[in-house]
């Protein structure tokens, strides 16, 4: 049953059975909860709503999380809305940063614990409502203050009245006082008050004391640099002050020592402000070590699945080819075949051997680290070149290829990958399509990106089957490997590119994004 007073909480997931696992962790009675499937649903219920947290997906169809997050952090009212993004897809360090840059307040991988998300939430969702009973007091305050400049028209209940509105001035500051020495307290986050006079510390919060091994007693007071913090960017300047006195810092990747010389990893946020007359700079660190290292943990796991799940298939596609050859090679040396083994034999017997070789060479042009030999150059030059040949494979099929391209800046590209991506998706989009069928290929620019563009007039791809596009092995072809596609999506990664996926009962279409920001560093 919902209550008037209940908190909201909004939930954004693309896939249902995400919004039904948050649901069952947060369920509540004093919660309100939200479930959306889209960064563009979720902002309709932000400009209704007035939401203490919200949980976002960062991989998302349309409106992923980052942008979600920030256009919510551009809206004046809900730009103080805590976001935490929720994500198993990429967690490289750079990926945090980035998702920390667009206003995230927390960072958190699938799969999540329950007790930690849970916690987390509870965490914020008592800050907003100690926001909120200082919001209603100042409201409350300056409802009385307009009720008593209405009131009173003489200046002797003037200056009574002003000297009341003195007093209840006072204690609503105390009790502000008091709320916010509750949420200083409370926080997750690393909290520290200092002097912008004398640079010693004010006040320390109880997370501060746990991650550094501090006392409050050994820095209350002190002026020393007891953390050493520094910026863990190559980008940022360097200060003569310490960087929590550095005011108007926002996620600032930083590392600090502990008082037992431990190095940690977090992101460093500063804020001036006046306390008790004195000018103060209060600095927040949210610590990320443990997060970085979870991250890598999962990374290597994640390597040696994916290493086993290649060498499975690779053992079954070369099993296949080598038994061919070595029943052959047997049938030759039984008793009733004493002659060389027939011309049919051998060449059967080397066309599995290239098919076996043709595996292995595939296999190999998925290696990130492959040696790429880039540079700046025309991308419809490139796509030019190789249109005879998809040409000439589509005329022995009455079938035809089609080019749309535009002037578009150029691109930082391995020539020869880039013509077995344009190659591997052209061959599948003609296979793909019946006779009469066009395969089309346009170049464009879109926003700050590059846009190689393949369509085809196939049957499309089944929606179930989207997501496996790009694995290694998988294929819906009799006789496919398995790798083509998985070659195509390396390729792209080694380019900094994405590849998207369209497809309906008239066609599909690969979208291969390439940032003009890599041929811009480049250049400079």
């Amino acid at each position: 049953m919902k209550n008037s007073d209940n908190v909201k909480i909004l939930m954004v997931d693309d896939r249902p059975e995400n919004l039904i696992a948050l649901k069952a962790v947060l369920e509540s009675e004093n919660y309100e909860l939200f479930s959306v499937k889209s960064g563009e649903e979720a902002l309709k219920y932000v400009l209704k709503h007035d939401f203490a947290v919200i949980l976002l997906d960062v991989q998302m169809p349309g409106l992923n999380g980052f942008e979600t997050a920030e256009i919510i952090k551009k809206r004046e009212q809900s730009r103080h809305v805590p976001i935490i993004f929720i994500t198993a897809i990429s967690k490289a360090n750079e990926h945090v940063s980035k998702g920390y840059s667009k206003g995230a307040i927390d960072y958190l991988f699938k799969p999540f614990n329950p007790h930690i998300l849970k916690s987390k939430v509870k965490a914020l969702v008592d800050i907003y409502k100690k926001q909120k009973e200082i919001e209603n007091d100042r409201n409350e305050l300056e409802k009385k203050t307009t009720q008593l400049n209405n009131d009173y028209k003489n200046l002797e209940h003037i200056i009574a009245d002003k000297t009341n509105e003195l007093v209840m001035t006072n204690k609503e500051l105390q009790a502000s006082q008091e709320h916010f020495r509750k949420i200083f307290q409370s926080s997750p986050n690393l909290m520290a008050i200092r002097s912008k006079e004398d640079q010693r510390y004010l006040n320390v919060n109880k997370s501060w004391t746990q991650f550094t091994g501090y006392d409050l007693r050994e820095v209350e007071g002190k002026t020393g640099d007891f953390l050493h913090i520094l910026p863990n960017c190559e980008n940022m300047e360097k200060v003569n002050s310490p960087l929590d006195l550095d005011e108007g810092n926002y996620n600032v990747t930083i590392t600090y020592k502990t008082k037992h010389n431990e190095v940690r990893e977090g992101f460093l946020s500063t804020e001036s402000t006046i306390i008790n007359g004195e000018a103060c700079v209060i600095s927040v660190i949210t610590d990320v070590t443990e997060n970085i290292k979870l991250e890598k943990e999962i990374s290597r796991l994640d390597r040696l699945n994916l290493v086993g799940e290649m060498a499975a298939g690779i053992a079954h596609e070369i099993r296949n080819p080598m038994t061919t050859v070595l029943g052959f090679l047997q049938l030759s040396k039984s008793e009733q075949h004493k002659t060389s083994p027939t011309n049919d034999y051998i060449n059967l017997m080397i066309e599995e051997l290239n098919r076996a070789n043709g595996i292995i060479t595939e296999y190999l042009s998925l290696a990130k680290d492959k040696i790429s030999h880039k540079k700046v150059q025309d991308l419809n030059t490139v796509v030019r070149a190789l249109t005879p040949l998809l040409q000439a494979e589509a005329l022995m099929e009455n079938k035809n290829v089609k080019l749309n391209l535009s002037d578009c800046p150029h691109v930082y590209i391995d020539e020869k990958e880039i013509r077995q991506l344009i190659l591997n998706i052209g061959m599948n989009g003609l296979e793909a399509m019946e006779e009469t069928g066009v395969l089309t290929i346009k170049t464009y620019t879109e926003n700050e990106e590059i846009v190689l563009e393949i369509e085809d007039e196939g049957a499309g791809i089944k929606e179930e089957i989207i997501s496996d596009i790009g694995t290694p092995f998988f294929t819906t072809k009799e006789n496919g490997t398995g790798l083509g596609l998985a070659i195509c999506y390396s390729v792209a990664q080694r380019h900094s590119a994405n590849i998207d996926i369209e497809s309906n009962k008239d066609g599909t279409t690969f979208l291969i994004r390439f940032p003009k920001s890599s041929v811009l560093e480049v250049i400079s």
